[in-house]
């Protein structure tokens, strides 16, 4: 995030979850994430992010993001690679920091560490950990982990090699503790909250008045992250995305009805339909004018890589400048 005319200047971002259908297709969601993110990159995205699943939860593909992000470096230049978000209970924290440490070099710096304490039952049970020790773990890999990407002694002597002491300035959390998360200094990220969970202007506003008494003179990092899925118009993009839209909803709610459709993209925070159709749902979206950082997740479970792509550059081409001119204070 930078400054101009002491306003924030907005960047933009693109987020692949890895959706694929079968883990029979691994191999070309992983080839076409990679042609999505040298577009992102030509096209002037700032970052490109990469979402963890393990066991092909939620259809996502990918669970080992800092190796898919280590081979994307040596195919990419400038574009900053972040993890949107590693499932940090489920992680030795120190070994974690090993594995973020070499990416950041082979990468020329270009690392962004996001971090999350998951949810996924499946996930904690397949790795024998208890989903309710989620938050304690949580708070103590991430401490370690920090204190290691610091350079602060790990046992006597030893210290993290090799040594990256500005990641430790590149780390994100997705967490609704948004003042924890200042208190450490790290960015915040904004995920879909449901509607029983704090609305994203009071973790805003937590978070900066804490970051605020922590850090006066630091510009604060929120990242917004949401799915745009632009088409024709609403009702072509709910026949496109309908279906898959439904089938996560059903893993929750197995009553879920076509007839509730709309709902259940609201709720998950999905921006979708005609570019314009977009660009004024989220004018009215008073979070924005917070945010350094905008970033959008293109792709449901059965998108094809040539919609992908299109979606990617409706989103570059027309949402970007859009938004941009409305919080970007440029």
């Amino acid at each position: 995030m930078t400054k101009n005319n002491g306003k924030t200047k907005l960047t933009f971002g693109f987020l692949n979850r890895f959706y694929t259908p079968s883990i029979n297709t691994t191999l070309s969601a992983y080839h076409s994430g990679l042609s999505l993110l040298k577009q992102a990159e030509q096209t002037g995205l700032t970052t490109g992010w990469v979402a963890q699943h393990h066991f092909h939860t939620e259809t996502g593909a990918l669970p080992s993001p800092l190796v898919w992000l280590a081979h994307a470096a040596q195919h990419t230049r400038h574009i900053q690679l972040g993890t949107a978000v590693i499932i940090l209970p489920l992680e030795p924290a120190l070994r974690l920091a090993e594995d973020a440490a070499v990416l950041n070099v082979l990468s020329d710096g270009r690392l962004e560490l996001g971090l999350g304490k998951g949810f996924d039952t499946e996930s904690f049970d397949h790795f024998g950990i208890p989903v309710e020790n989620r938050n304690k773990l949580y708070d103590d890999h991430i401490a370690t982990l920090t204190n290691a990407l610091a350079g602060k002694n790990i046992i006597d002597d030893l210290v993290l090699s090799p040594p990256v002491p500005d990641l430790v300035h590149k780390i994100w959390e997705s967490s609704r503790n948004s003042c924890a998360v200042a208190e450490r200094g790290n960015g915040l990220i904004l995920a879909p909250q449901p509607p029983d969970k704090p609305a994203h202007s009071l973790l805003i506003e937590q978070y900066l008045n804490t970051w605020r008494t922590q850090k006066p003179q630091t510009p604060a990092r929120i990242a917004f992250m949401r799915a745009i899925i632009p088409g024709a118009d609403k009702k072509t993009v709910e026949a496109e995305i309908g279906s898959d839209i439904l089938r996560y909803v059903r893993r929750f709610i197995p009553e879920a009805s076509a007839n509730s459709l709309q709902t259940y993209l609201k709720n998950a925070g999905v921006f979708w339909g005609h570019p314009e159709e977009i660009i004024e749902d989220l004018s009215q979206d008073p979070t924005l004018g917070s945010v350094s950082h905008f970033a959008a997740q293109v792709q449901t479970f059965s998108t094809s890589a040539d919609q992908a792509s299109h979606r990617l550059r409706l989103y570059t081409e027309q949402i970007v400048p859009a938004i941009n001119s409305l919080f970007g204070g440029a």
